[in-house]
C-alpha cells in the first residue's frame, strides 16, 4: 500500500464534509442545551492592597517633628505580598467566612469557589464563585474584612503585651525614683549639702575673716605681753618690797572661770561655721560667755579687794593694771584657741566638700536618670494606649465587590464557540477513523480475492 499524500488526506476530509457538519453542530447543539440547563454561577470581585509603608501616626509629637499625610501605595515587589496571600489562604480565615457563610464549606473556600491573584499592578484580586449574586460579593468583601481583623488582632496582641510590659518598667522606675530621691534627701540632711557651692563660698569668706581675727589676736597677745613686762618693771621700781610675783591674782574659781570661758569661745566659734547666722543655740552661748566674763570680773574684783593695801596710790594703782592685763592675757589666749579650733573646723569643711559634692553629683544624676527615663517610659505608655484605640490602616480597600448582573458560568455563546471548535477537530478525526475502516475492509478483500485466485490455480 502506497504511502497517502496531502491531497489524499484532504480528499478524505472532502468525502467526510457531511460528517465533519453534523458533529460540529452536535457538539454546538449540545453544548447550548447544557449551558440553558446547568445553574448559573456568579462571580465576586474585590480588590486591595496593603501598604508599602507602616501606618504610623504619633499623638505625642516630639519637639521638631510635624505630622503630615503622606499617599498610600502598595509595595512594588511580589515577595512582600506573598505572606498576604497566605494569611487569605489560610485555615483561620476560611474559619471566619465560613462562620459567617455556613452554606459554603471549607473545601468550596479552600479549592474550588475562590481564587487570589496578585495583578501586575500589585494589586490583590479576590474572586469568589456561588449561584446566588448577593453572596458572591458579600464573600469577596468579607475577606478584605477580615484580613483587616486578622491583622488588627495580630497587632493588638502585641500592643497589649507591649503594654503591660512599659506598665510594669514604670512601677519598677518609680520605685527606683523614689529610692534614689530618698537617699539623696538623707545625704542632704546628714551633711547639710543644701547649697555646696554657696557653702564653699560662705566657707572661704569665713576663714578669711578668721585668719584676720587669728592674726589680730595674736598681735594683741603679743601687746599684753609686752605691757605686762612694762608694767612690772615700773611697779618694782615703785616699791621693791612688792614683788609681782608675790601677788595673788589667781583663785580656783577664776581658774574654772577661765576654763568655762575658753570652752564657751570655742563652740561659738566652732557653731558660727555650721549654722552661718543667728540662731538660739548661738544665744544661748553668747549670754553664757557673757554672764561667766561678769563672773570673772567680780572675782577679780573679790580678789583684789581682798589684799591689804592702800587705796588710790599708784602702786596699787599699778598692780590693778597687772591684774587686768593678765585677765586680758588669759582672754586673748581663749580667743586665740577658739579661732584656732574655728579655722580647723572650716578647713575639715573645705576639705569635705569636694568628696561630698561628688557623692551629691552622683545622687543627683541618678535622680535624673530615673526622672527622665520614668517620663519617657509614660509618654510612650500614653503612646501605646492611643495606638491600641486606633485600628491600623492595612488594607487599601480599592474595588468593592458588588452583585454582578450576569453569571459568569455557564456562557453559552462562548460554550458554543468552544463546542464548534471541539466538534470540528472531532469531526475530523472521525473522518479519518471511517477512511480508515474503509481502508482496512478493502484491503481484508483485496487479500481474500488473491487467496481464493492463488488456491484455483493450484488446483
Amino acid at each position: 500500500m502506497t504511502e497517502k499524500t496531502l491531497l489524499d488526506y484532504w480528499l478524505v476530509l472532502y468525502r467526510r464534509k457531511v460528517a465533519i457538519f453534523i458533529v460540529t453542530i452536535s457538539a454546538m447543539l449540545t453544548a447550548l442545551i447544557l449551558s440553558k440547563t446547568l445553574q448559573p454561577v456568579y462571580e465576586g470581585k474585590a480588590v486591595f492592597f496593603v501598604p508599602k509603608d507602616p501606618d504610623i501616626t504619633t499623638f505625642f509629637t516630639p519637639p521638631g517633628v510635624t505630622t503630615g499625610r503622606s499617599p498610600l501605595a502598595p509595595n512594588a515587589s511580589e515577595d512582600p505580598n506573598a505572606p498576604y496571600i497566605g494569611i487569605l489562604k489560610s485555615k483561620a480565615m476560611t474559619n471566619l467566612i465560613q462562620k459567617e457563610f455556613p452554606h459554603k464549606t471549607n473545601m468550596d473556600l479552600a479549592v474550588t469557589d475562590v481564587d487570589f491573584t496578585l495583578t501586575d499592578e500589585y494589586m490583590i484580586e479576590i474572586y469568589v464563585r456561588d449561584k446566588n449574586p448577593f453572596f458572591a460579593a458579600s464573600i469577596a468583601n468579607a475577606y478584605v474584612k477580615y484580613f483587616r481583623q486578622l491583622m488588627d488582632d495580630y497587632s493588638l496582641k502585641s500592643q497589649l503585651r507591649r503594654q503591660t510590659t512599659m506598665e510594669d518598667e514604670i512601677a519598677r522606675n518609680q520605685k527606683s525614683l523614689s529610692e534614689a530621691r530618698e537617699k539623696l534627701s538623707d545625704f542632704q540632711k546628714e551633711h547639710g549639702t543644701a547649697n555646696l557651692e554657696e557653702e564653699i563660698k560662705q566657707l572661704i569668706s569665713m576663714k578669711s575673716n578668721f585668719e584676720s581675727q587669728l592674726k589680730t589676736h595674736q598681735v594683741e597677745y603679743a601687746e599684753n605681753k609686752n605691757k605686762i613686762l612694762a608694767t612690772k618693771r615700773k611697779l618694782k621700781d615703785e616699791n621693791r618690797a612688792f614683788n609681782i610675783s608675790d601677788l595673788v591674782i589667781t583663785s580656783p574659781m577664776l581658774e574654772k572661770l577661765k576654763a568655762q570661758l575658753s570652752d564657751l569661745d570655742s563652740k561659738m566659734a566652732a557653731l558660727s561655721v555650721e549654722i552661718k547666722e543667728p540662731h538660739p543655740e548661738y544665744k544661748i552661748l553668747k549670754k553664757n560667755y557673757e554672764e561667766i566674763k561678769r563672773n570673772i570680773d567680780k572675782e577679780i574684783e573679790s580678789i583684789i579687794k581682798s589684799k591689804i593695801k592702800t587705796p588710790d596710790t599708784f602702786y596699787e594703782n599699778l598692780r590693778r593694771q597687772v591684774i587686768n592685763l593678765y585677765v586680758e592675757k588669759e582672754r586673748i589666749a581663749a580667743d586665740i584657741n577658739g579661732t584656732k579650733k574655728a579655722l580647723k573646723a572650716l578647713e575639715d569643711r573645705i576639705q569635705e566638700i569636694p568628696e561630698l559634692k561628688r557623692q551629691l553629683d552622683i545622687l543627683v544624676i541618678e535622680v535624673d536618670r530615673y526622672k527622665k527615663l520614668v517620663d519617657t517610659l509614660v509618654v510612650n505608655l500614653e503612646e501605646v494606649k492611643s495606638q491600641t484605640k486606633r485600628p491600623p490602616e492595612v488594607a487599601v480597600q480599592i474595588e468593592e465587590a458588588t452583585p454582578p448582573s450576569r453569571p459568569s458560568f455557564p456562557i453559552w455563546w462562548l460554550n458554543m464557540i468552544i463546542a464548534a471548535m471541539v466538534g470540528f477537530v472531532g469531526g475530523i478525526f472521525y473522518s479519518f477513523f471511517l477512511d480508515y475502516l474503509q481502508g482496512a475492509r478493502v484491503g481484508m478483500v483485496y487479500r481474500l480475492v488473491k487467496a481464493v485466485e492463488s488456491t484455483k490455480d493450484e488446483t
